[in-house]
């Protein structure tokens, strides 16, 4: 079971495989009984102290700014999730991705269409909408309804929707996965799959001393941690591996260094 949380392990683990990033919404309110089972999720999931999620019922239309003025804009989204983090905490980035990707689980579960933006959005508009405490910042916002059932020719131009993203290969990001215990490859399959920022799919796994560490490849940006990113991925780890009865939990680590997912004994 995850820290201080319930979430039904089997139900994520397969809206993992069916949650696919959308940025063309059809503008219809989410009925309440969506609304209330996010905020749930928001308020039960939270593991960590320094990460939480928020959302927002209602989304104004100009939450989101395009690439290029409006150009790769969110539309239509009537909902959002505003993804926080506390300032100065050394593994905050990690914990928000990891407890930000919980709730959009449960959101895919739910049927509801999701999308992690990093950089396109007003923060000065999305901190008008939550509460932040002192110290905290938004690190990320997702929109969150139905998409558009017909994808819209600029969505599929800009961001590839409905064509099977590029991933990394298994043994670029588990080198030597052949050799390991069931659950740490079903880990890293299903940690494979997380989505990143620019689809950069940042993540890397070592199997060292029974135990898999995740750090960090490639080069930071300024809106999206290399962190961050990996939080998603270990979420997806996760799960994957409690599926096949590896409970455990994830050790800390530092530099580029994330964690190690240590089983329990």
């Amino acid at each position: 079971m995850l820290p201080n949380a319930a979430p039904d392990v089997e139900r994520w683990l397969a809206a993992i495989r069916a949650r696919h990033s959308r940025r063309e919404y059809d503008g219809r309110p989410l009925p309440q009984a969506d609304l209330a089972a996010l905020v749930a999720a928001a308020e039960g999931f939270r593991p960590h102290e320094d990460a939480r999620v928020a959302v927002v019922r209602e989304a104004p239309a100009n939450l989101f700014v395009g690439i290029v003025g409006a150009y790769g804009r969110v539309r239509g989204a009537p909902s959002a999730l505003v993804f926080i983090a506390a300032d100065g905490e050394a593994h905050s980035h990690e914990h928000c991705g990891y407890t930000g990707e919980g709730v959009v689980l449960e959101a895919a579960a739910r049927g509801l269409d999701t999308c992690w933006v990093g950089g396109a959005f007003s923060r000065s508009r999305v901190g008008g909408l939550v509460d932040l405490a002192p110290g905290e910042s938004v690190l990320a916002v997702s929109p969150v309804g139905h998409a558009l059932e017909k994808i819209p020719g600029r969505e599929r131009l800009i961001f590839g929707a409905g064509k099977p993203k590029h991933h990394r290969s298994l043994e670029e990001i588990a080198p030597g996965r052949q050799a390991w215990p069931a659950w740490a490859r079903a880990g890293v399959e299903a940690a494979r799959i997380a989505p990143s920022a620019m689809n950069r799919q940042p993540w890397r796994f070592a199997f060292e001393d029974g135990a898999v560490r995740v750090w960090a490849a490639g080069t930071p940006t300024p809106k999206i941690t290399l962190r961050l990113d990996c939080g998603i991925a270990m979420l997806h780890f996760e799960l994957a591996a409690r599926a096949e009865g590896c409970d455990g939990a994830w050790e800390p680590r530092e530099g580029r260094d994330v964690a190690r997912w240590v089983p329990a004994s």
